[in-house]
């Protein structure tokens, strides 16, 4: 068996349940959220939310994301917002957005994880008709990565890094949510000025869909079977080498 062969056999028995969808937080995949998030505004902005890592429990291993969404608010109307240009970033952090560890910084860099990977670069512009209610509006404001993040939760929570520059427009309003103080919930963020070291933290932030392929932890009977390959293949090269 070549390493090809065996590479290919690796990846087949690790991914599956490709172009899956979560919201986060759960609760909010089918109500709208507490809160709404004013697109107006402009100039230069950094917004870190930070996601609970127990939201994606139900996927039962890491997750492969390439893309991330956000819905307009029921009743608000269209949501028409341009950014000149986004950064995004994602990566594991050890801080929480609740009081179930160190609570998400006001200082950003702090709130960075070492896997820290730039996923989307470029200009965005978000239109969205929006919708009446009372059910939630559709995940239709997207951005899809041109670099895929690999995340555990097992190994910290999951931050979002939006560096943007030149926001414009200002049409419609974000669905939200927000958690009481002083203990917090699933989401937190911290947001203001792009250049500035600090920004302000809340007990909230937008409600999100992360689109991903999941990779469950391999199966006993997948690791010995990979396991007996890689024997085997270090066999056969051994026996090369002799000849």
């Amino acid at each position: 068996m070549s390493r090809g062969k065996l590479a290919v056999l690796f990846a087949a028995s690790c991914l599956a349940a490709f172009g899956s969808t979560i919201v986060v937080p759960n609760f909010n995949a089918g109500n709208v959220g507490n809160e709404t998030d004013s697109t107006d505004g402009g100039g230069d902005v950094r917004s870190q939310q930070l996601l609970g890592s127990g939201q994606f429990s139900s996927v039962g291993g890491s997750l492969l994301i390439d893309q991330l969404s956000f819905r307009a608010s029921p009743g608000t109307g269209p949501v028409d917002f341009s950014m000149a240009s986004l950064s995004l970033y994602l990566s594991t952090s050890s801080k929480f957005p609740n009081t179930g560890g160190p609570l998400l910084s006001t200082t950003y860099a702090d709130n960075v994880g070492p896997d820290n990977t730039l996923v989307f670069s470029g200009p965005v512009s978000f239109t969205s008709p929006g919708c009446a209610g009372p059910a939630v509006c559709p995940f239709d404001l997207n951005i899809n990565f041109t670099t895929p993040f690999l995340y555990n939760p097992t190994l910290g929570r999951l931050l979002l890094d939006l560096n943007i520059t030149g926001l414009s427009g200002g049409d419609g309003k974000l669905d939200s949510v927000s958690f009481p103080g002083p203990n917090g919930g699933s989401i937190a963020n911290v947001s203001g000025v792009l250049n500035d070291a600090t920004g302000n933290f809340g007990f909230d932030g937008d409600i999100v869909q992360l689109r991903y392929t999941a990779v469950p932890e391999p199966t006993a009977g997948a690791l010995m079977f990979m396991g007996a390959a890689a024997l085997a293949l270090m066999k056969r090269h051994r026996s090369a080498r002799a000849h």
